[in-house]
């Protein structure tokens, strides 16, 4: 319907003509910022690859966007059951969102860990740390925004738990979910 419109706006004048130029812009990059929103929601390469491949391409990303260099440490971990791998993936979003916001950490670490009985996920940066008062209160399962909340809760769902530690050399978030045995 732009398209129409913007052919029309050579008899309506010049002002017209770049008000509807400016619409189409503002059309096309809210349709890439949807795209891009909905791959970040539930990237492709979760399901078909797992989380190893999603985490990778997402850490790409993030570091071409936010500047900060993450490194990724872990040993072969296989395919996890999905609401497993999908949930850290969240969390690692949340924690790298974090890091990028407030903690001033020109890097982050991530590792995952496999045994037979649990995943452990571990996000650290070397910022400034969580403040002493707010640490307290997420120590207390208090919420104190959404981002821990929501890392908290998706973990809870799995039956597993989400440590925060801090100091002034940085923070970790800490996910531990169990795996259920297949008899």
């Amino acid at each position: 319907n732009l398209c129409v419109v913007k052919d029309a706006t050579r008899i309506l004048g010049r002002k017209t003509h770049e008000a509807v130029a400016e619409s189409l812009s503002l059309a096309e990059r809210c349709s890439q910022e949807i795209r891009t929103l909905s791959y970040l929601l539930h990237p492709p390469l979760l399901d078909e690859l797992g989380l190893v491949s999603a985490l990778r391409a997402y850490i790409t990303g993030y570091t071409q966007r936010t500047g900060v260099q993450v490194e990724l440490k872990m040993a072969e971990i296989g395919r996890l059951p999905g609401e497993i791998e999908t949930t850290l993936f969240r969390i690692v979003q949340e924690a790298l969102t974090n890091v990028h916001r407030h903690s001033g950490s020109p890097k982050a670490e991530i590792r995952i860990i496999r045994d037979p009985m649990q995943v452990k996920l571990q996000v650290s940066d070397e910022g400034r740390g969580v403040p002493t008062q707010s640490l307290d209160l997420i120590s207390l399962g208090a919420s104190v925004g959404v981002g821990i909340a929501g890392m908290r809760e998706r973990a809870i769902q799995l039956g597993g738990q989400l440590k925060v530690a801090s100091s002034d050399r940085g923070a970790t978030i800490t996910a531990i979910l169990p795996l259920r045995s297949k008899l």
